[in-house]
């Protein structure tokens, strides 16, 4: 990579934009250019485009812990947005907190914001992802009066756990009540399902993935991760048709690349499913009958020998032609 000082500022600020427009975050990247561009003074003129890298770069500033910079883009951002689009700027001031390590007063701006307007959707992202994603040892203070009431009985040595517990229930509240409003977003029904799953609510997890199935059928990764919570609770028939399903998405007749990503693992489930359906089918399924599952089983075999077999240097592909035996010889 160009250092970019040696880069006209055209072309850092097209560099900036190139990532803008592929999604593409490079932090260090971007505050190595943002560093650049503000000894130049680019980054204090007024255009739509400077403040769509100005915030761009803010963002990556406080990734990389250059909390300066970012105090002084963010107080920039703040000025220029405080009457038009406040949101854009609000959230920004929570994140540098996040950045300089105070969660709480983190939590605390972003609940603030939200009762002042109820539609910013940025800072109650942010306020979910700290309920969901905070270390122990910065959860809600054990003044809180959710925490007395269940911690009497707790020992001491399991209440940071509680604390942990009860942030995670409080994220889960609040994005439950987001995707009242916004359904659509799918990457919230994801962190739903997940945040369920951590609490072992595998039944609220499975809906949360319903949901999600719905916003994308089409997508093999979100069948998988159903599946793999089906499997986790127990539900192993749900589990054998979605990693089933899975494989028949990823794959096509005729197809000479080997099985990857989400098929290769959803193969591997439904390999694991068949011992326990084999154990517990019934009689009156067809799809269930031995002679089924026996043919399913061969298919499954060979589809991830052919996959390990073509797969250089692959992780564990040793035990994979263990674990399937020789049950199928290629």
């Amino acid at each position: 990579m160009v250092a970019a000082q040696t880069q006209s500022t055209k072309a850092l600020l097209a560099r900036l934009r190139e990532l803008r427009l592929h999604a593409s975050r490079q932090p260090e990247e971007v505050v190595g250019i943002g560093l650049e561009l503000e000894r130049r003074g680019t980054l204090s003129k007024a255009s739509d485009e400077m403040w769509d890298a100005v915030e761009q770069v803010a963002i990556a500033a406080t990734e990389t812990g250059q909390t300066h910079l970012a105090k002084t883009l963010i107080a920039s951002l703040s000025s220029h947005f405080s009457s038009s689009t406040p949101h854009r700027s609000t959230y920004l001031s929570g994140v540098l907190k996040e950045a300089e390590g105070d969660l709480a007063g983190a939590r605390e701006h972003y609940e603030t914001a939200i009762r002042e307007d109820e539609t910013d959707v940025a800072s109650r992202k942010r306020l979910i992802a700290l309920h969901l994603s905070s270390p122990i040892h910065t959860l809600p203070d054990a003044g809180a009066s959710s925490y007395k009431a269940l911690s009497s009985s707790i020992p001491a040595s399991q209440q940071p756990y509680l604390a942990a517990s009860l942030s995670r229930q409080k994220g889960i509240h609040i994005l439950v009540h987001y995707l009242d409003t916004y359904y659509a977003d799918l990457a919230a029904w994801l962190s739903l399902a997940s945040a369920y799953a951590s609490l072992a609510l595998y039944p609220q997890a499975l809906s949360a993935l319903a949901h999600a199935l719905v916003l994308a059928p089409n997508d093999p990764w979100v069948a998988l991760k159903y599946a793999e919570t089906a499997y986790t609770a127990g539900d192993v028939h749900t589990a054998w048709k979605e990693f089933c399903r899975v494989v028949e998405m990823s794959t096509e007749e005729g197809d000479a690349t080997p099985l990857q990503g989400a098929a290769r693992r959803a193969a591997m489930g439904a390999k694991l499913c068949l011992p326990r359906l084999r154990a517990s089918s019934s009689p009156s399924d067809p799809l269930l009958a031995p002679a089924k599952l026996d043919a399913l089983d061969l298919v499954f075999s060979r589809l991830l020998l052919d996959a390990y077999s073509k797969t250089e240097g692959a992780v564990g592909a040793g035990v994979v032609r263990k674990w399937i035996g020789g049950a199928v010889e290629a």
